[in-house]
Parts: C-alpha cells; structure tokens; sequence
C-alpha cells in the first residue's frame, strides 16, 4: 500500500491522477461547508476553528482516498465509493456468537467497526472505531456510537436503536458506499461524512482486524 502525505502528492502523480485528487478536493468542500452551514446557533463559536482545518482534514482524505487500495470504485466527482448494493442488508447474516467471538480475540483501539442502526424500518451500516475497551465488564466503547458489549448488543438508551456488527466485505461495502434500506427495500445511498471517508481508506480489506494506521 502506498502512503505519502497530502504536500506531496504532486511530486509524482500525473495529470489524471492530479485530476482526480482536484475533482476530490472540490467534491469534499463542496460537502463539509453545506454540512457547516447547517450548523445550529448553539454550535456556532466553535464554526470558525473546524473551518481552519477543514483544508488539512481535505487534503489528507482526498491523498488517502487516492492511495487506498479497495474493492471498490471511487467516484472522484461526488467524492464516494460504489459497490453493488445487497437486496437486503446483510446485517442479517451475523448472530451474536460470530460477534462475541470476533470482538473478544480482536478486541483493540482505532479498529475500524461496522454499526448496524435501524431507525424507523430505515436500516444503515455507519463505520465507526474503538476508542476505549473495559476488559472486565466485556464491552468497548464507539467514537460516534457509544457503549456496546463484546457481542454487539448496545448498552445505553442514545443507542439502543443500533447494533455493533462483526466487519464483513459485505458490511463494510454497505457502509463505505452508504447503502441503505427502507422497510427491506434499496434506498439511495447517504452521503458519508468525512471522517467515515478517512476511516474507510484505513480499511485492510484483507484482515478487517488489522486496519492500516493513519
């Protein structure tokens, strides 16, 4: 896997790779400053410091989009990847066995995770990864996500529409295209943030339980 940092991507890219890398960089400002300003007036005094690092953050996707080696296609114009998507979300495909076992041997921080939410019959697959691990009650905690224990079952009330799910290349192409579905029908995919695009191109499609280090 190739790695360089976001200054240097020129010194040996050519024009379509120089291309893509642009059309990415737009396709993300475009995104975040819609994002940003829908910021509610509670938020507001901390707008103007996201906005100061939003280039750096852009940059940084936009060279490690460009250097990940995935399955998938990249849409460099709408900043996305695509994949087939599954008639149904084979979130059903696990049972909390299969989970238990995977999250008690490849239990670790910065793993990448897939959480499964069905929120009115609507059924997504958000990337997410470990932040903290209380060994003793048999739980980790998600960044964005919250408390779940070691066979997925969430812990607190703000998740308990979700659901903690073993990576699969089938989940993880779900919530890196931003698959979804609708009373068991395919949807439009969402529209990932930027840190679910940094998370995915951390993605070790070969080990899920070893994810490449930023």
């Amino acid at each position: 896997m190739k790695k360089y940092s976001a200054d240097q991507h020129q010194l040996w890219q050519g024009p379509a790779q120089d291309l893509t890398y642009t059309e990415l960089c737009n396709a993300l400002y475009e995104r975040e400053l819609m994002r940003y300003a829908k910021t509610a007036p509670e938020f507001l005094a901390g707008l103007p410091k996201k906005i100061a690092s939003l280039p750096f953050y852009i940059r940084r996707c936009a060279s490690s989009i460009l250097s990940h080696q995935s399955p998938l296609e990249m849409d460099s114009q709408n900043a996305s990847w695509m994949g087939r998507q599954s008639p149904q979300c084979p979130a059903k495909e696990q049972g909390i066995e299969q989970i238990e076992q995977f999250y008690s041997k490849h239990k670790k921080l910065a793993l990448i995770v897939p959480v499964y939410q069905n929120q009115l019959a609507q059924e997504t697959v958000w990337l997410d990864s470990v932040d903290e691990i209380d060994l003793a009650g048999k739980r980790l905690h998600c960044n964005e996500h919250g408390w779940f224990s070691f066979n997925g079952t969430p812990l607190t009330d703000e998740n308990s529409d979700k659901f903690l799910l073993k990576p699969t290349k089938s989940l993880m192409t779900a919530a890196c295209c931003g698959h979804q579905w609708l009373n068991g029908e395919r949807k439009s995919p969402r529209v990932l943030a930027l840190r679910e695009l940094l998370l995915a191109s951390r993605l070790n499609w070969q080990n899920f339980a070893k994810p490449f280090q930023p």
